[in-house]
This record gives structure tokens, sequence and C-alpha cells, in this order.
């Protein structure tokens, strides 16, 4: 299992327009547990179009509704896997390849079964025909520049990157 970074510090999106908070109950979530900072995705009927966002405020039991920001374009920092395809059968890794900037990133609840990190450059599921809900882009961080990319290889890795949503 991969050490998750902690990535809730860090939004570099704070300006007017890019705040869209949406209360979501615990239920509608594919991981019911949700976790402040972490990539959220609700729930529909067809794969690859469900809503995403980031959590912003994980709720209780208590009160189980989940706050996500859903906001086109606002970016977050996330732990991002670089699997590029999984193989046939239960749940496992294929291919990897370099996350690199402008790189699309997929809500994959596969990956968070293997490694707990819900984002990853596939966009199919093990089954090689469903798809995974894009997320985002890969940009750049603040105080980041282009010599820090690529990240990875073609051997399995989680690296932080700031992603804009879609």
């Amino acid at each position: 299992m991969v050490t998750r970074t902690t990535t809730y510090e860090y939004e570099q999106s704070s300006e007017g327009g890019r705040e869209r908070m949406l209360p979501m109950p615990f239920t509608r979530l594919t991981d019911a547990t949700p976790t402040l900072g972490d990539p959220a995705q609700v729930t529909g009927l067809i794969a690859g179009l469900m809503i995403t966002g980031t959590v912003i405020n994980p709720g209780t039991t208590a009160d189980p509704y989940a706050v996500l920001n859903v906001a086109d374009g606002a970016v977050f920092k996330h732990n991002v896997r670089n699997t590029l395809t999984y193989g046939a059968g239960p749940v496992a890794e294929a291919t990897w390849g370099a996350l690199n900037l402008g790189d699309p990133v997929y809500y994959s609840a596969e990956q968070d079964v293997l490694n707990g990190i819900k984002l990853s450059t596939s966009p199919l599921q093990s089954d090689g025909a469903t798809a995974n809900t894009l997320f985002g882009h890969i940009v750049l961080e603040q105080d980041e520049t282009a010599a820090s990319y690529p990240k990875g290889d073609v051997t399995a890795s989680t690296h932080v990157c700031a992603i804009q949503q879609v």
C-alpha cells in the first residue's frame, strides 16, 4: 500500500467563480467514506459520465453529507497513480507511463482498492470496456516549473500533481 500524501491544504483556484459546492449523501458516493481533500465521484447511471469533485467537508456520521467542490477549472493537489491500463481478472495494474503536463486524469475506484489512490491515467476499468470518469488534467503548481515534469516512468508509482478539474 502506498502512503498517501496529505494534499488538502492546497488549492490554487480561490479566485472568484471557482467555488461550486455540492452537498452529497455518503450513499451516492463511489467511496462512501469521504476524506478531506480527496477526489470524490458521485455514482450515476452512465459509467464515465459521473460528477466528480474534491471533498471540502467530509461530513460526519450524524450528518452524512460530504461537501464537494465540483467547479470546472478549480485546481487542487491530488495523488495520481501512473497506471495506463489494468490487467484481466482480479484488479491489477498492467502498464504505466510518465505523468506530464496536460495529461488527462481519471477517477478510478479500482485504483482506490489497489493502492488507496483514487486518480490514475487509465481511461478504462480492468474489463477494458467500461470508462473511468475524467476528473481533470495535470497542470503546474504555483511553485513548479516545466522542469518538474515528467514525473515517473514505465514502472508503477504515485505522484502529487496539481489537477485542474473538469
